[in-house]
């Protein structure tokens, strides 16, 4: 794939859907301006196959994707009678619809100044095309010419999470959990714990002390630690689209066990996994 290709697309664009009459206009490639039929008889816009420029930015990072920059080279050709004026005009009508099908990778374009070709003895104006977008790092640079053994124009490519990460995924893989604390605050009480995302697991311990814990008074074992995980039921955390909340049992039981999450003048810590 080369930018060949890119200019390919193009043309058949213009010649299919821009154009109305090809009998009046016409789009092609051309490795220079002899490729232009003479005497000239319409409109050519002759797209510079080999004037093409190619641009990587950070061009010694190779692990990663980057923006890639390519100017194309067209020359618009009028036969005798037009002025500049009309054939600029009749140019930007052009580009401006290349420029919206190929929106997101198109930017820009300049129109430059007409002169007379020696050759063709006819109007020509310069045109430049300039296209910036995503480039895997799977190429080759050839002169001006970029081979890439999998897209060239690749913005889908890069998006694709499936082969890249997401931003997503790198915040998570750089920091998969988030560790803190709390202060309990007794029976009929939520803590709520604020994280800006939603853990798929959480995991709540008592600081400084066992995990359960025989309260002589009622008989009663106090369970200093629980998880919770995202789909699974859980009576005492509750994991919310921004964090987790913690609740206490209502009142201490005779004979029985009970969660202690949440007990007054106790600290706690968790540990939430993105």
């Amino acid at each position: 794939m080369t930018t060949t290709n890119l200019i390919n697309g193009i043309v058949n664009f213009v010649n299919d859907t821009v154009i109305e009459d090809s009998a009046v206009c016409e789009a092609l490639l051309s490795f220079d301006d002899r490729a232009v039929p003479a005497p000239l008889t319409k409109f050519y816009f002759a797209f510079l196959i080999g004037q093409d420029k190619v641009d990587l930015e950070n061009i010694d990072t190779e692990e990663c994707c980057q923006r890639t920059q390519i100017t194309v080279s067209m020359n618009c050709y009028a036969p005798p009678g037009e002025s500049a004026i009309g054939v600029c005009a009749y140019a930007e009508q052009v580009l401006d619809r290349v420029i919206a099908e190929y929106a997101g990778l198109m930017g820009s374009y300049e129109i430059g100044t007409a002169v007379i070709d020696d050759y063709l003895k006819a109007l020509k104006i310069p045109c430049k095309l300039h296209f910036r977008f995503e480039q895997c790092p799977a190429f080759n640079v050839s002169g001006t010419i970029i081979r890439p053994y999998a897209d060239f124009l690749c913005k889908t490519h890069v998006n694709d999470t499936a082969v890249h990460l997401s931003p997503a995924d790198r915040a998570r893989i750089s920091a998969p959990f988030v560790c803190g604390t709390y202060n309990g605050l007794g029976p009929l009480n939520t803590v709520t714990i604020s994280l800006g995302f939603r853990p798929l697991l959480v995991y709540v311990f008592a600081l400084n002390a066992p995990a359960v814990k025989l309260d002589s008074n009622y008989n009663t074992l106090l369970n200093f630690t629980d998880c919770a995980v995202v789909g699974l039921s859980n009576d005492y955390i509750h994991i919310t689209a921004g964090g987790f909340t913690v609740t206490a049992e209502d009142s201490m039981h005779y004979n029985t066990a009970m969660r202690a999450l949440n007990e007054s003048g106790v600290t706690y810590g968790y540990l939430a996994v993105k």
